[in-house]
């Protein structure tokens, strides 16, 4: 006689297939959270983590090189940028902080060239362990290493994601601004429900934005053999769930910021998981996109080299 637990747990797997068999949307998603943890997912998204966080720091570098040559030829708004951060921060850590600010500016030049050295560095790598995840999660392993080839794929990836990136943000800041300004010309903005149309725009092109990043994700940096229309549902899915992390984020951070305490160690503790977080989820979206049916069946006649391990029975991500 079996104890309650292996009778409860035996109860709900008999559950989940039932209901896998049921709901073919389902099953796809415990069929990807499968594959996602044959190949290590977690494992993959530290690595991804670890660089990207390193790549914050030459970046704050480019955006105070970038800062110190608008800056540098108005004292005014210099001015203003430098008193803005002594009130914003109160003491003697605001005026450190603004003594920075203004030898930042004068000091452009070396900001930029360290801060670009950084980043072509660290974005590099970051690039690289999203690369061999993606060609693990599409094909059961990494492609034999070539470092120059390597380095070529990853500076074009990260090229890519960049421009996909810039666009992104292009399309939603632009597009919402100028719908916006459409209203108020029509004489509609203060019309009552008139935010719900601009809010549906701004959240349409963000999708779109996002849709734009996550095929260059699924197609570009793996060099994925598949057409852009069939890669599209799991760039939509990818799309989806990105905003959904995006207000997940929004709020921890606006939680933590009414605890002085919590701001102190929480900001960086919570950078670090919520871009593991996005890590998983990219790796996760490479997962379900690689299980679509008619993918996955096209992907199994092709040859891929020598044969990946005996796969594990499905199980749902945890």
């Amino acid at each position: 006689m079996s104890d309650p637990f292996s009778r409860a747990v035996g109860a709900a797997r008999g559950l989940l297939r039932r209901q896998r068999a049921r709901r073919p949307w389902l099953d796809h998603l415990v069929h990807a959270g499968g594959r996602y943890n044959r190949v290590q997912g977690d494992l993959l998204a530290s690595g991804v983590t670890y660089y990207v966080f390193l790549a914050l720091f030459p970046v704050l570098l480019l955006v105070a090189s970038i800062a110190g040559f608008v800056l540098s030829g108005n004292a005014l708004l210099e001015e203003q940028l430098v008193t803005a951060i002594r009130e914003a921060v109160p003491g003697s850590t605001g005026a450190e902080l603004a003594e920075q600010a203004s030898g930042a500016i004068d000091r452009a030049t070396t900001f930029g060239l360290i801060g670009l050295a950084g980043f072509l560095f660290v974005g590099l790598g970051a690039v690289d362990k999203l690369r061999v995840g993606m060609d693990v999660v599409w094909r059961g392993r990494p492609d034999p290493p070539d470092f120059l080839v390597d380095r070529l794929k990853d500076l074009g990836a990260l090229l890519g994601l960049g421009a996909a990136g810039a666009l992104s943000i292009a399309l939603t800041t632009g597009a919402t601004a100028a719908s916006s300004r459409v209203l108020g010309l029509l004489g509609v903005d203060e019309v009552p429900g008139a935010f719900l149309l601009t809010g549906a725009v701004a959240i349409a092109l963000a999708l779109a934005g996002d849709t734009l990043v996550f095929l260059w994700l699924l197609k570009g940096v793996p060099g994925n053999p598949f057409g852009v229309r069939q890669l599209l549902p799991g760039a939509v899915f990818g799309a989806v769930g990105f905003e959904v992390l995006k207000l997940v984020g929004n709020w921890y951070l606006t939680l933590i910021g009414q605890n002085v305490t919590a701001q102190t160690l929480g900001g960086f503790v919570g950078l670090i998981v919520w871009i593991n977080v996005v890590a998983r989820f990219a790796f996760y979206t490479a997962s379900w996109t690689a299980t679509i049916p008619s993918i996955e069946h096209a992907h199994a006649l092709v040859p891929h080299g020598p044969a990946a391990p005996t796969p594990l029975p499905d199980v749902a991500l945890v």
